[in-house]
């Protein structure tokens, strides 16, 4: 039987999320049924890249013409593609698809009806035209229940998500947390994260490490603001961040609106609980004081970390119950209905 072509839109040298998942899927797709080819960016730097996978470069020095070609390419060469970048995919090549009858899917990683994710529709320059395109991708899943329940603004979602997984061996540290000390943040400086309040958060507990990794508009703002127990990382890496990570107790992310922040699920699988406010579903995934804490507001988080220095052992046991979570949504599980789905759509 001839092995089915995947086309995997997004740049897997580059880290950011969606690029990061579909690294993740071309190591994971089971290379006895399928040919992967993916994309990467021209750089300086020599990268060590999974030789399994074929990859369509994208020149820096010609990037719109360049992407476009290499997009075009990987589509009209696939049996069916996969295009989570949304911002990237030339809009152009999938009317092209369209009239060429290439199967495409995509995912959305955020309810992009909620006025506080509004960010996708200014990408797109206006709420028609962001409908313009994804009414050109028949098939569009959420990546939580939470956003297949709630993306009504005339883009039709499949009734079922496709959760991501995670790269558990890269974190995967199983251990003992005795007493809260460090506190990590993990994610843009962004004004939609809240950093600014957990920068407030931090001069409540003198005794508490607060560590925040990230990079973004705010820096300067939380340079001047932090209290001498905030410890603020230079850009660093993955393999980086594993390391650090196996030394936190408590995982905090203070978003109003997300989709499927995949720090939870590194946190977790080196045995570390979240703290998230409750806004976007997390509910579905978390349980509070058993393996996270799904909070409301500024004032409930103060509380719980009150509450988790007063009381080491339900720290304790939500780190062991995250560590069980993170399980649940390893790559190698998640795969498996990552292509019964491809194997439905190739049909």
């Amino acid at each position: 039987m001839r092995k089915k072509k995947i086309f995997l839109g997004a740049y897997v040298n580059i880290n950011n999320a969606q690029n990061i998942n579909c690294k993740s899927l071309a190591a994971y797709l089971n290379k006895e049924k399928y040919v992967i080819k993916t994309l990467k960016v021209s750089l300086k730097e020599h990268q060590q890249l999974n030789s399994e996978i074929s990859y369509i470069t994208v020149y820096k020095p010609l990037y719109i013409l360049s992407n476009f070609f290499a997009f075009l390419y990987g589509i009209m060469w696939s049996d069916l593609s996969y295009l989570p970048k949304h911002h990237s995919t030339p809009i152009l090549v999938l009317k092209i698809a369209k009239i060429f009858n290439k199967k495409v899917f995509t995912t959305i990683e955020g309810n992009i009806c909620d006025l506080k994710y509004k960010s996708m529709i200014d990408s797109f320059g206006s709420k028609q035209k962001m409908l313009k395109y994804f009414s050109l991708i028949p098939n569009i899943y959420g990546i939580t229940n939470h956003i297949s329940r709630n993306t009504n603004c005339g883009i039709q979602l499949q009734k079922e998500p496709l959760f991501l997984g995670v790269d558990r061996k890269n974190f995967m540290n199983k251990r003992k947390v005795k007493k809260l000390r460090n506190i990590i943040f993990i994610g843009s400086l962004i004004k939609r994260k809240r950093i600014i309040e957990l920068i407030d958060i931090a001069k409540e507990f003198d005794d508490l490490n607060f560590h925040i990794i990230g990079s973004g508009p705010l820096k300067s703002d939380i340079l001047k603001r932090s209290s001498k127990n905030v410890i603020l990382y230079d850009h660093i890496n993955n393999s980086e961040i594993s390391n650090i990570l196996i030394n936190m107790d408590l995982n905090i992310l203070l978003s109003k609106s997300e989709g499927f922040p995949k720090v939870i699920l590194e946190a977790a699988a080196a045995s570390v609980p979240s703290i998230v406010y409750n806004n976007y579903g997390m509910q579905d995934i978390i349980q509070t004081n058993h393996n996270g804490f799904v909070l409301k507001n500024k004032k409930e988080v103060i509380e719980k970390i009150h509450e988790l220095i007063r009381l080491p052992k339900l720290l304790h046991d939500n780190s062991i119950a995250a560590y069980e979570l993170s399980k649940e949504f390893d790559w190698n599980i998640q795969i498996k209905k990552w292509e019964l789905e491809i194997d439905s759509l190739l049909c």
